[in-house]
């Protein structure tokens, strides 16, 4: 059932002892909900109050906010031009905007009363993969907070996401009934047709629809890489079958389950930021 959420509202304290939800904020996505305000330079008690709104709307008895820190080391090893196409701000009004949001966003870690994780190195999307692996168990549901597609494979069951961009909430249900897949499935076709925002190439001529055909009918990469080269005259079934390495590549670029231990510790720090995630 979608719940009504406004962060206008007056907060009422809640009975705390009834919830057992886990809300989990992707901070630098949410943070952009701001980027095109009037307010984009002293934004930082709307963002605290829209957490604390959210927390309310899904009952948590629990909300880790998580920070982006840099771009990933792990992805920036593996793929020099990861996230290389985004657009730099070059008017000086433009810059000057850019370097007010920014100081407001690196100044709420340490503003926010909620548990705060943030590792130089390391993206929110594999610290969010890690706590919904290793700590969502503990609660009634996971609710998480952002509006990053490639999060749509931590669904299941007990995880779900809250677009607060679109007002949208995306549960198993809905993933499945608005494209037909499963979350790996889903996964899978983003692996097949890449990431144009992250700069992570798929495979020429495969868009959304006939990359989700594809996952729907192999379920997983390594039925797909067993089943190529496939027979068909088309040009884009000809790139399918000569991309074998860059399937490979992108899975480790985009399956953050598989991946986010390896993307953590690839970080600046190392092992400690898993130490720190294990005491959760």
């Amino acid at each position: 059932m979608t719940k009504s959420w406004n962060d206008l509202a007056d907060l009422q304290e809640p009975d705390y002892s009834t919830y057992n939800n886990l809300l989990i904020v992707d901070a630098n996505n949410l943070s952009y909900r701001w980027l095109q305000r009037p307010n984009y330079a002293s934004f930082g008690a709307d963002f605290i109050r829209t957490i604390q709104s959210l927390a309310k709307s899904y009952e948590a008895a629990r909300t880790i906010v998580c920070f982006d820190f840099g771009k990933s080391y792990y992805r920036m090893n593996m793929h020099e031009e990861y996230k290389g196409t985004r657009k730099k701000p070059q008017e000086e009004e433009e810059i000057k905007k850019y370097e007010d949001f920014f100081a407001v966003l690196n100044s709420l870690p340490e503003e926010l009363d909620e548990e705060v994780l943030k590792f130089r190195g390391v993206e929110a999307d594999d610290v969010l993969a890690w706590i919904t692996q290793n700590v969502s168990d503990r609660y009634d549901h996971t609710w998480v907070v952002s509006s990053d597609r490639d999060l749509y494979q931590l669904v299941d069951e007990n995880i779900s996401i809250f677009n607060i961009f679109g007002r949208k909430e995306v549960t198993l249900q809905t993933l499945t009934e608005d494209f037909d897949v499963t979350p790996s499935e889903y996964m899978l076709s983003r692996i097949i047709e890449g990431d144009k925002s992250d700069n992570i190439l798929g495979i020429e001529g495969i868009g959304p629809k006939r990359a989700q055909a594809l996952a729907r009918e192999h379920k997983t990469l390594d039925k797909l890489l067993d089943a190529l080269p496939i027979k068909g005259r088309s040009k884009y079934i000809q790139n399918l079958n000569a991309g074998h390495d860059q399937l490979v590549r992108n899975e480790k670029l985009i399956n953050l389950k598989k991946y986010c231990v390896d993307a953590i510790t690839a970080g600046k720090y190392g092992d400690e930021p898993i130490e720190k995630l294990t005491s959760l």
